[in-house]
């Protein structure tokens, strides 16, 4: 069920996995005042922990959001394991207006091989 308090809103839904809700949402403040975090499968919040997260700090296997940190990331500041795209991209793969990286390309790319860039 869904709960709406003056602090913020949370859904979580029925089903779980190793214990953690399949899919969580979570946005405003706690009882206590502090930041939900929406953590689950797939979790969708301000603050997000997943395998799939999206909000605008997102943490997860797959992550999109404002400050996306995961295998493969994309926001405005990306950091990947695997790739990330964004307007700051920082991974072995990454793609963004500034990208670094073993495999890079954007407007400035900086890595080992530079897919395209239009700064050198």
């Amino acid at each position: 069920m869904a709960e709406w308090h003056g602090e913020g809103f949370e859904w979580r839904s029925p089903g779980q996995w190793c214990g953690v809700p399949v899919v969580h949402v979570a946005f405003g403040n706690g009882a206590d005042g502090r930041p939900r975090v929406a953590r689950g499968l797939i979790a969708v919040g301000q603050r997000a922990v997943g395998g799939v997260a999206v909000g605008i700090v997102a943490t997860g296997f797959v992550a999109i959001g404002v400050v996306a940190l995961g295998v493969f990331s994309c926001g405005v500041v990306a950091v990947g394991a695997g790739a990330a795209a964004g307007v700051n991209a920082l991974a072995p793969f990454a793609i963004g207006v500034v990208a670094a990286g073993y495999a890079a390309g954007g407007v400035a790319a900086y890595g080992w091989k530079i897919l395209f860039a239009v700064t050198r």
